[in-house]
């Protein structure tokens, strides 16, 4: 599982806080962008909360840009999620991943 923690925009709530990720275990990219309880313990109020189900969000931009509203999301983060659902999907850490790269690139064309 990947988490990033994107700084919020200026003109958002200070108590806005936002998270971005993969999670293998479900399978989903997902985006969480909730406000934090106040003093007097009010409920907390999620504002997003996308990717909370198996296999529901497939492309990382998604997830990038239901944050982009409330944080400062850097403009690689959809590579690096599609990184680490390449990297953690694969049990051996992208081992596996980049012994089948070396195994295509070195295979001789017919």
């Amino acid at each position: 599982m990947s988490v990033y923690r994107p700084r919020r925009l200026d003109h958002v709530h200070p108590g806005v806080r936002v998270i971005v990720g993969w999670d293998a275990p479900l399978a989903t990219f997902f985006t969480q962008v909730w406000q934090l309880p106040r003093r007097d313990g009010a409920l907390i109020r999620d504002l997003v909360a996308a990717g909370i189900t198996p296999y529901e969000i497939d492309d990382p931009a998604t997830v990038v840009d239901l944050a982009r509203p409330f944080a400062r999301v850097p403009d690689d983060l959809s590579a690096q999620l599609a990184q680490d659902r390449l990297t953690e999907t694969d049990p051996t850490g992208g081992q596996l991943r980049d012994a089948v790269q070396k195994l295509l690139t070195t295979v001789p064309a017919r």
